[in-house]
């Protein structure tokens, strides 16, 4: 291995000791006020800037390069939140905190950001320009990362590139991945409540059954995708939920049912949802009822910009070695609130580090109440990042 995967590995240790701090005290989104003050003591022992920000939780510093070079500004990108889950690892250091557990790795993405921050501020007289560090609260399903962008972080000096990684079990320890293009799909969700006029169940006649066109909806929208859009373009829409009625033999006035619609191309997020509206609207008017369609946009498509896609497979090889580069699948229908930083930046990319063993038939997923990250893959995360921030900034 390369003399800085050596420094990496020097560092593991304090990376585990930090990663398994923040799993035993997990904090759910917006509330990781104790994960928030340790990230800033750990930095200012470090003798790095932390820019003062108005935000309840988060952090976000600086790291100046000393070499004359290329003005080069990266952000690099860690989530902090827990998940409102079971904790049920067994491990030795498993959350303390009921109903709260660090099941998508955030933890381990915390720890290898402040290991590649402790390398880089030692090195710093071997780049120029400058490094944001960004610890982002509230990565699930509330936005975080538009609190960070909101509070100027990334401005003054304007960040020119933005980059993260996520732990992969279905990657083993040592490896890495990042996909050119669109990666990750946009999150959109609709609720419909089809309005009919109650009766009672032996009188159908006399009342208007809004169950009838709310199976019909439910039944033709998720059928768009397959009937509708363009093969080669992906996406899924589902219907997750529905309420309706409280007696067997009572038509209820009213069916509320909602779903998710997610894919990877903007054109076609637009189709989808005008194509939703007509379905749930024409479905009302077959049977007598009218619709009411509230659709809400949530994250845009995570698009990877090629080039740093590139660098991140470069900084891989140079870091680990080429046989740590492995491709990725392609485009998953997952969403995150990285998106929003590419679209403020200009360009970034969301890559893949494995933290699985291998041994295993079916890895433990991310969000499953046994998920624990590997820490063994911590200083292939720190090595990536630094050769990363060296290869853009000399």
């Amino acid at each position: 291995m390369t003399n800085l995967f050596k420094k990496a590995e020097s560092i593991k240790e304090y990376c585990t000791n930090i990663r398994h701090m923040i799993h035993q005290n997990p904090e759910v989104s917006f509330k990781e006020f104790e994960t928030t003050e340790l990230i800033k003591k750990e930095l200012k022992d470090m003798g790095i800037d932390v820019l003062p920000l108005d935000i309840a939780t988060g952090v976000v510093a600086e790291i100046k390069g000393t070499k004359k070079g290329p003005e080069a500004v990266t952000a690099l990108r860690a989530d902090i939140d827990a998940l409102q889950m079971e904790d049920l690892s067994g491990k030795p250091y498993a959350s303390k905190n009921p109903g709260v557990a660090h099941a998508c790795g955030h933890d381990g993405h915390t720890a290898i950001l402040l290991g590649a921050a402790k390398l880089l501020n030692e090195v710093k007289d071997q780049f120029s320009g400058v490094v944001k560090l960004v610890f982002q609260p509230a990565e699930e399903g509330l936005y975080g990362s538009r609190v960070i962008i909101d509070s100027g972080a990334l401005k003054n000096p304007d960040a020119d590139a933005i980059i993260c990684l996520h732990g992969w079990p279905y990657f083993k320890v040592g490896e890495i991945g990042a996909w050119p293009g669109p990666y990750m799909a946009s999150a959109d969700k609709f609720l419909i409540k089809i309005i009919g006029q109650s009766g009672h169940g032996a009188r159908p006649y006399k009342a208007v059954n809004p169950i009838m066109a709310a199976a019909s909806a439910i039944n033709a929208i998720p059928n768009i995708v397959s009937n509708e859009i363009v093969t080669a373009k992906q996406a899924v829409v589902t219907v997750c939920t529905i309420h309706a009625g409280m007696a067997f033999n009572v038509i209820p006035d009213s069916v509320e049912f909602g779903g998710t619609v997610r894919c990877l191309d903007p054109e076609v997020r637009d189709e989808l949802e005008a194509k939703i509206r007509r379905v749930a609207d024409g479905a009302a008017q077959m049977f007598g009822c009218r619709a009411e369609i509230d659709y809400q946009r949530g994250v845009p498509p995570l698009m990877n910009d090629p080039g740093l896609a590139e660098q991140v497979i470069k900084a891989g090889a140079d870091a680990l070695g080429n046989e740590s580069i492995r491709e990725l699948d392609g485009p998953v229908m997952g969403s995150e609130d990285f998106s929003y930083y590419i679209d403020a930046v200009g360009k970034g990319v969301f890559y893949r580090l494995g933290i699985g063993t291998g041994e295993d038939i079916e890895p433990i997923a991310l969000h499953n109440s046994k998920f624990d990250f590997n820490d063994d893959a911590i200083p292939y995360g720190v090595a990536t990042m630094v050769q990363l921030i060296l290869n853009r900034h000399s």
